[in-house]
Formats: C-alpha cells, structure tokens, sequence
C-alpha cells in the first residue's frame, strides 16, 4: 500500500487542478522560463502553503513533490540530481551532484560505484564534517528501518542486496558499502537500470554520524543540510545534548511557517546547478485559496507553491495582456485516465474496451477541467517525457477532434461477442448499469456525467457512484469489489524513468488491496482472479515485457517501454488515458525568473530571483 500512501498525496495536490475553472480560460500561459528578466541575487523570496508538508521535512518519510523541490533546490544534496528546469532543457536528465561523475556500472549491471567529492560539508552544526561515503550507506540503513521510513517509498531499495533483511542496524545491508571516504559500492540482486534515479531521490542525502540519532520520528526538524540553505535556526542546534533534550530549528514550526537561509558552509565551486538567487525563503502554511490569491495579486506574496489559481484570478491573467506573463502552465509530467476492468464483464472482450477508447470525447474532459490550459490530450499511457518523445505521433483511438467517434467505436463493437446482432450496441444485459466510481469533487461528477453519455452510444450504462477521493481509490484499488470503471484517477512520475510508470500501474505485483495501484488487475493471474470471484481465467499482461525493460540502460531502455506502451494501447487496452497534465500556477509581479523543475513538477525554488527595487 506504499505505493497507494504516495498516490494519494500526489492526487490531493496535482487533482486540486479540477477546482479551477469549468469554462476554457484560453491561451496566454507561459511554459517553463517565462518571465526571465536581469537577474540579480537578493531579497527574500514569500510563499504559501495551503497546507504543511506531508511528514515534517523528514527524508526518509517525504513521499511528496512539494518537499522534493525543498530537498532539490534548497536543503539536501544527492549522489545525483536535476538541474531544476523544464525537460526540453534536461530538466529530467541526471547530473553528478555529490558524485565526481556518474557512477561506473559493472557488466552484469548489478554493482554500481559512486566516487564521492571531496571538501563539501555540512551546514551548522555539523559544519566541522566533511561528506563521506559512510554517511549514504547510514541514509540507506535508516531507509531500512520501518520506525523511520514509515509511509515513505522503501520498496525502491529493495534491489539493495540485503535490504529487505535489514531492520536497518548499523552494517546490516552487505549491498551498500564505503570503500574508503570517497567511494561508495552498491551491489543490487538483480540488473537494475534505473538505480541512479533512486540515488538521486531524497532519501538516499547523505546523514552525518549523530545527525539522525534518537530522532526516528522528528529528525526533519533537525536536518543535517549540504545544501546552499538550512532552516533558520540550524546554527543554534546542539546534536551533542541527549535527543529528548534537543531543541528543534526556530525555522520550521509544522503547521505555521517555514523559513530558509543561506546555508555558511555551502561552496558554490562544488555545485554547478544551483543559483541559489535569493537570500532567504520565508513560507507561510495555511489559508484559503482565494485569500492567498488576493496575496499573489497584490505582491504580498510571490506564489501559492501547492494550491491551484481560483476560476476567477484565472481568467483574470490568462485574458489580461499586463498579467499573461505571471500566468505559467507547465507539463506535471502526469496522465489522467479511465481505468478499465479488463477481467470484468462486459470489459473482459478488448473489442469493447477498444471501443470505449474512440467513443470517448477526451477534449470534451479536458474543457471541463479548465481547457487547454490544463495541459495536451493523451493519446498513450506513459507521458511523452519520459519516452523521449518516441511516441509523439503515436495515437491509436484518433478521433476527429479528440471528441470521439460513435461511429469507429460502433465498427469496434461490431467485433464483441457482447453485440450479438452487430449493430454496434452492446445488447447484453451486461452492458447496463456496470458500476463506475468518481470522485466527488469537481469536476469529476461533471466528467463521470459526459463519459456516461458517450458509453451510451454504444450501449453501455454506467451506475456512477461518487465517493470521497481516498474512498474511491481505496475501492478501485480492491479487485473483489468488481468496480468495472474507475473514472478519477491520476498518475505522476515518481523520477524521470518510464518504470515508475510501468510496474506499478501494470504489474502483477501491484495488484491490490495490499498493493497498488493496478486497478485494471492486467496481469492477473488464474488464483488471484478465482480468489477475487471473476469468471475469467486469464487476462493481458506485460509482466514479460516490464522484465525485460528494467535491467536495459539508456535509449535501449526507453526504446524499451515505448513499445510495452503500445503492447498496452493496442493489446492489453486497460485505459482510457484523455489528458497529460500540467502544473498551472500564478505569480506576483515581483518574481523575475520563474523556471519550472520537470523533476518536482513546481518551480524551481533556486531558480527564483526577485525584484529588489534596485538594492
């Protein structure tokens, strides 16, 4: 359910986007690096938080994109990381970080070796310590311990030899060792070729002997930093004192504010990614999003970093020639989609699944989310970032318009064993009411409204059942509930690999309940099937494929699963997916660079310059 606990959080920041507006806004959104101006350092950068961060800055914990642009730009260095701007300028590439270069990759690919920098050190008041190889194999064993990496993504470490047998005791993971200071060893049980995407994920930042000590629930409030700021106050720590005796850093109080400052250790020489503009961060937590929009508006702050632009203030900048370029709207690396049941009948034949594909109005979805704004039709599972953009062109169910197409999708029905006189309606009893699950906020009941009207053209009827978004994941999440439709979900990468893709929504092992988030139960096999009470015996699966994708490197790889993409869309036929989202934001006229983090999905925090007035 880890994997579920992430899913959740990503959908309650990135599916706020359906709260914004009902009518298509128009163009007028920037992309990535609007709002480019003479950039000079300085000034204290002001933001909002509708809401505090998921587990109090804690990386081992932080399942979360918000927290990730902080670790990113701001607090935590990696082995390797992101440039923190859009993908067509390498924003989802690696960069050496803490590593000399990229790590050398032995033949059976299963040993990675890391060289480590030398002279980078910590922020006060570890200050007096140096980065050592040591201090990633701690980050690794802590991420072992289940007291510490609670909630968190654990599972992606699993290749770690030893891992999982590993309660993350000091020494007890064989897979990971340090050499001397500056090498660090990895060996995995099997070929893993995304490993150096997991070693640039928060989690595996270096930890300094004594930082993390006796502070298994709260040691986000005592963070040992490398990057170019720490939280206010991280000078007046005392890692000495007995944990329970530890004051936390004045710079984070949950739930109230955070504010960040330049980091005195810091050695811009050692790093050539971060600009770091801004002096200091200040971010306030909590409030309404119309009220922090008024505080946009009037330059009192510079940006909501997790909320989404109320209808009006929307329309506003996006119509407004002296606003447009404070209005951004970048791609979140995400897709939207239906998910279809595919061992539920009458969406155990792929002609009708297929046939749900072209009856579809994928426009008509994305203009009631908000239009164009809202991000590019979908005409594939994986986003087009993380494929190279192999499948740019590829869109098997083309309709005219993306608005559907009654007639190919009757022509595909005529194929179903469901249309037994082959005029292209299902005439099985089976096609009427077929339960479908929504979300109940907007837009999705207005969505759920327009799917059903177009099913219907081709016999089909849906019983659409609106619950609480947990609620709804919860259930499409569990196979022997039997929901044949799940009308609400979304998809947002995890790092820059087409496997954070792959495995979890289409891998057997992320079937539910006590996975996720395979809700189109591809790959079931014949006990999970009879154990979850389906007539059906075998269904599609690309479990082979997934396999065969993971150990592969470079464009092999991607090569790799644009094709299993398509074994999906033209064989397996589990989704509907309609829309590959953006991230929309509006800033206040005082911030003169705004970059977006292809990594994060936000903008890049260092990145970020302000207006000083001259000073």
């Amino acid at each position: 359910m880890i994997r579920y606990k992430k899913l959740a959080a990503a959908v309650g920041v990135m599916a706020l986007l359906a709260a914004a507006c009902a009518g298509d806004t128009g163009g007028g959104a920037d992309g990535g690096g609007g709002q480019q101006a003479e950039v000079k350092p300085g000034g204290t950068l002001k933001m909002a938080l509708t809401s505090d961060v998921s587990h109090a800055f804690d990386p081992q914990k932080e399942y979360y994109a918000v927290s990730w642009e902080f670790f990113r730009c701001c607090l935590l260095r990696t082995l390797l990381t992101y440039n923190g701007k859009p993908a067509e300028e390498g924003g989802n590439e690696l960069h050496p970080d803490l590593a000399e270069g990229m790590p050398e990759i032995s033949k059976d690919k299963k040993t990675w070796t890391f060289t480590i920098k030398e002279g980078v050190k910590y922020a006060p008041p570890f200050d007096d310590k140096e980065v050592v190889a040591q201090d990633f194999v701690r980050a690794i064993e802590r991420e072992a311990d289940p007291a510490a990496a609670a909630e968190g993504y654990s599972f992606y470490y699993s290749v770690i030899e030893g891992f999982d047998d590993s309660e993350g005791e000091p020494g007890s993971i064989p897979g990971i060792k340090a050499v001397d200071d500056q090498t660090l060893e990895v060996t995995t049980t099997e070929p893993t070729g995304d490993l150096d995407f997991r070693f640039a994920m928060p989690a595996t930042a270096p930890i300094p002997e004594g930082a993390a000590e006796g502070h298994v629930k709260d040691y986000g409030r005592f963070l040992a930093t490398t990057g170019p700021y720490m939280f206010e106050g991280s000078d007046q720590l005392d890692p000495t004192a007995p944990p329970a005796q530890q004051k936390p850093v004045s710079g984070y109080e949950p739930g109230r504010s955070i504010t960040l400052v330049r980091n005195p250790s810091y050695d811009k020489a050692t790093d050539g990614l971060r600009p770091a503009y801004v002096d200091k961060i200040e971010v306030g937590i909590g409030g309404t999003e119309e009220d922090l929009a008024n505080q946009v508006d009037a330059g009192q702050i510079d940006i909501v970093f997790d909320g989404v632009p109320p209808a009006q203030q929307l329309r506003e900048y996006a119509t407004d020639p002296e606003l447009k370029d404070q209005l951004h709207s970048d791609p979140s690396d995400g897709v939207r989609y239906l998910s279809i049941n595919i061992a539920e009948p009458p969406f155990d034949d792929v002609h009708v699944r297929k046939a749900v594909n072209l009856v579809i109005d994928k426009d008509g979805l994305r203009r009631i989310r908000g239009g164009e704004i809202y991000g590019p039709i979908a005409p594939h599972a994986i986003v087009d970032t993380l494929l190279d953009d192999q499948l740019a062109d590829y869109d098997p169910y083309a309709t005219p318009n993306n608005a559907g197409d009654p007639a190919k999708a009757k022509a595909e029905m005529k194929l179903s064993k469901y249309d037994k006189d082959g005029d292209g309606v299902c005439d099985d009893p089976l096609c009427e009411g077929v339960l479908a699950l929504t979300d109940s906020a907007a837009p999705y009941p207005d969505q759920a409204s327009l799917i059903n009207d177009n099913l219907k053209e081709i016999g089909i009827s849906a019983d659409v059942k609106e619950l609480e978004r947990v609620t709804m994941y919860t259930a499409c999440n569990t196979p022997d509930r039997h929901v044949a439709l799940c009308l609400g979900p979304g998809w947002f990468k995890d790092y820059s690999d087409a496997t954070t893709f792959a495995e979890p929504l289409f891998g057997n092992a992320s079937i539910g309940p006590d996975s996720c988030c395979n809700y189109s139960l591809v790959g079931a096999d014949a006990k999970q099937l009879k154990d979850f009470g389906y007539e059906a015996s075998s269904v599609p699966s690309v479990d082979d494929k997934i396999a065969e994708c993971e150990p592969l490197l470079g464009d092999e790889r991607i090569t790799c699963y644009a094709e299993m993409d398509q074994q999906i869309m033209e064989e397996v036929v589990p989704w509907v997916p309609y829309l590959f989202d953006n991230q929309v934001r509006i800033v206040s006229s005082r911030l003169l660079n705004y970059t977006h983090s292809s990594f994060a999905g936000n903008m890049a925090l260092d990145h970020a310059a302000i207006d000083t007035g001259g000073s």
